[in-house]
């Protein structure tokens, strides 16, 4: 899927100087049959230390393409679009306050399919990993980081007589953290695996990280034909699919993908919302306004490795959010626990939030919780259809601190979504509230 790039970095030049640094909360994803995945998983990547005192936020991008994908042809390799990124974020850091900790880009071109896509084989996605490592679009300070990731996007298997379809149990799909793609490059059109299946194939390995991307708002259907079919979840898949992607910077796709989030999260996912632009334009790399953002403590001085395994600790635990202001800091809690945390159900516990913008105000800030749908979950259309408001806040300024008691009977989910006096919105990574025998599921 493309789409052109969007317009400039952007942002309101009035910059509010904070007095204080604020301490975070503590941070803690012919159609021949396919056989049978075996699982046997390799051991599990270390657990990430506890980190305690500030979480800073580290905005970027999760999907983006270069020459490598066959729809971008006449484009650059994907060094371009890290060169193109980096050049960005002096301006772009200059509008942030002192919680910025850095930039990042991941670039995922799409997987070659034997006779119908000339994209990218396993010799190109090794260049493009290599590309991810060049020195000339590394940056470890000295006051923020940027930090290039490789990836690649699986953009549909299965088909229809000679044309091609999508997997209805399927969709798009980004991989990230493989050391090969050779796993999922097609290469007999005969015997063409099915999308679960090569899920699961990517599952198989813990040290895997994965997203839905443009669930519900692109060509293809939401990975699923019916509601039985929709995100269809495994533990193994789990441990993977951290992501799905709610918005790629344009506010008319917003309901349709946090809807889908919340379905996402209905299946038993522990998903986080993230911004994936998928701008096929080496030349605009960190371009418009939306931004997935991690929260992470600093990385300054650190090595490439190093910040990347930060970073991708800190997705793993969904200190995640998206959003579509570029300055925007959120972080909240559950009874002291940070988002992303997997705690035991409970009756009532406290909220504390606390919000900053450096080019905006705040209008309105929510806590919202599952609850039984007005419509069957395959017509969810709004997260509204499906979600309750447990707190409301309307700050009507740029930095806000709140702290509230809820009500949480019945509450499998609960995350923060925050609204912009200029219309633009943000969506949080959920805290889970789980029992022994459903997880977090409703």
């Amino acid at each position: 899927m493309g789409r052109p790039a969007e317009t400039g970095f952007a942002v309101s030049t009035q910059l509010n100087r904070w007095i204080c640094l604020l301490v975070f909360f503590a941070g803690c994803a012919r159609n021949t049959p396919e056989p049978a995945v075996s699982y046997s998983p390799k051991p599990a990547p270390s657990a990430a230390p506890v980190t305690e005192g500030e979480l800073l936020c580290y905005y970027g991008d999760t999907h983006f393409h270069s020459g490598y994908s066959a729809d971008n042809r006449r484009d650059g390799p994907p060094l371009g679009a890290w060169k193109s990124a980096l050049a960005r974020t002096p301006e772009a850091a200059s509008h942030v306050g002192p919680w910025l900790g850095g930039y990042f880009l991941f670039v995922t071109d799409h997987v070659l399919y034997t006779k119908t896509r000339p994209d990218m084989d396993d010799a190109l996605f090794q260049k493009l990993r290599s590309q991810a490592d060049d020195p000339s679009v590394d940056r470890s300070g000295p006051d923020f980081t940027f930090t290039a990731f490789a990836g690649a996007e699986m953009t549909g298997l299965r088909r229809g007589g000679d044309y091609p379809y999508f997997d209805d149990k399927f969709g798009h799909l980004n991989f990230f953290l493989m050391d090969s793609i050779a796993p999922y490059v097609e290469t007999d059109i005969a015997n063409n695996p099915k999308g679960e299946a090569v899920m699961d194939r990517f599952a198989a390995d813990p040290r895997h990280l994965a997203q839905f991307n443009h669930p519900g708002y692109g060509e293809e259907p939401r990975t699923g034909d019916d509601s039985r079919h929709l995100y269809p979840y495994t533990p193994e898949r789990d441990r993977v699919f951290r992501f799905i992607e709610v918005n790629d910077d344009q506010p008319k796709h917003w309901d349709k993908g946090v809807s889908q989030y919340n379905l996402c999260l209905r299946r038993g996912y522990h998903v986080s919302p993230v911004v994936g632009t998928d701008i096929h334009n080496t030349r605009a790399g960190l371009t418009g306004q939306a931004r997935t953002v991690f929260l992470a403590p600093s990385t300054l001085g650190k090595s490439l490795q190093e910040r990347r395994s930060t970073l991708v600790a800190a997705a793993r635990a969904g200190r995640v959010y998206a959003t579509e202001n570029q300055t925007l800091q959120i972080q909240w809690s559950l009874d002291g626990q940070p988002m992303g945390s997997r705690l035991e159900r409970r009756d009532q516990g406290e909220i504390q939030v606390t919000a900053r913008c450096a080019n905006g105000v705040i209008e309105r800030l929510e806590v919202a919780a599952d609850r039984k749908p007005d419509v069957s979950e395959d017509k969810i259309e709004n997260e509204t259809q499906c979600t309750r408001v447990l707190a409301r806040w309307k700050p009507g300024r740029d930095e806000f601190q709140g702290r509230q008691k809820v009500k949480l009977a019945g509450v499998h989910y609960l995350y923060v979504r925050l609204w912009i006096e200029t219309g633009e919105r943000a969506v949080t990574a959920p805290i889970y509230l789980e029992s022994a025998s459903r997880g977090s599921k409703p």
